[in-house]
């Protein structure tokens, strides 16, 4: 009995005296929570990352698990990460652009402050908004569509993926701008929004580019907003370029950590993204599903960050008046 206590201790004494490499994180799987349906853009994005996440030297080998958590526009999934645990194993996954712009739609009743309440540890592609129709639609471009719209005095109800998304304030903003009467219906995510266009409960919307894809027989994207043509998508015309405006506008994907994560974690994070987002296996997968693979590293994505709210916030508020 004496000896194997004596053994006890020893084993003790060599874990603590290896702590660091024992305790090194990540010691177990990674939750990442995507505040939408399943199918859309971010839990696509999100799908594809944890795929490769075991495999960057960083991560120890352990997995993430993604976790859905739809609601108000992905902010139901951001306050839950942001009030969670600051031990680097429950993270957010959502495009910059809509994660600004429904906080500043709530303004001071937003359930967070993403510049206090999170870190962004980088990014690995983006959303590109579109204009989207049922196949069956006689237009064939968006000045088309536009016209003819006009022309029958139609009052458009169209899906979008959320209230306050990226894809609804783009949506809202450009019909707005055509003096088109219109009537946004949002759905938790994109993909229950492309179901909608699919079965012709809906005839339109504005949603990413990339939901179009499997399902290139239901539905035709007429144009696409940002300041040059989307790069998973290189033949459908900007906005600008079919005469409508300019609309320079993406929204970077990015990875978050709630403020307070400690800083091995967020670095080991840091370098998970960067890895993921070169590999060829994760690009092929993007690719496939209409989406490119790139990589916006911490410091740069803080800045991008920062700009999203100074670009959304007119606009954010220009919406809200009408």
């Amino acid at each position: 009995m004496k000896f194997l206590k004596i053994t006890a201790a020893a084993a003790v004494g060599v874990a603590m005296s290896m702590g660091g490499a024992l305790a090194a994180y990540p010691e177990k799987p990674v939750k990442i929570v995507v505040g939408f349906s399943a199918g859309g853009g971010t839990d696509t994005t999100a799908r594809g990352f944890a795929s490769y996440m075991h495999e960057a030297p960083s991560m120890n080998g352990m997995p993430a698990v993604i976790t859905n958590i739809p609601g108000a526009s992905g902010q139901k999934g951001a306050k839950i990460v942001a009030d969670g645990d600051k031990d680097g194993y429950t993270l957010y996954m959502i495009n910059m652009g809509t994660l600004a712009a429904g906080e500043l739609a709530k303004g001071d009743a937003a359930p967070f402050n993403a510049a206090e309440d999170f870190v962004v540890v980088g990014c690995m592609t983006q959303l590109v908004s579109s204009l989207m129709v049922h196949r069956n639609d006689p237009a064939n471009t968006a000045q088309e569509w536009i016209d003819r719209i006009k022309s029958s005095g139609e009052t458009v109800k169209w899906a979008s993926s959320g209230a306050t998304s990226m894809h609804s304030l783009i949506g809202t903003l450009m019909l707005d701008k055509m003096g088109i009467p219109h009537q946004p219906v949002p759905f938790k995510g994109g993909s229950k929004a492309r179901a909608a266009i699919v079965s012709e409960k809906l005839k339109y919307g504005f949603n990413g580019v990339h939901i179009m894809a499997g399902f290139e027989d239901d539905i035709k994207v007429l144009a696409v907003a940002g300041a040059e043509r989307d790069p998973a998508n290189p033949d459908i015309p900007t906005f600008g370029e079919a005469g409508l405006g300019d609309v320079p506008i993406t929204g970077p994907m990015c990875l978050f950590a709630p403020t307070g994560t400690p800083d091995d974690a967020i670095a080991a994070l840091e370098a998970a993204v960067k890895d993921v987002a070169g590999k060829k296996g994760y690009a092929k997968y993007m690719k496939k599903n209409n989406l490119a693979a790139f990589h916006i590293p911490r410091a740069e994505a803080e800045v991008k960050m920062a700009s999203m709210y100074t670009t959304f916030k007119p606009l954010v508020d220009q919406a809200l008046k009408n």
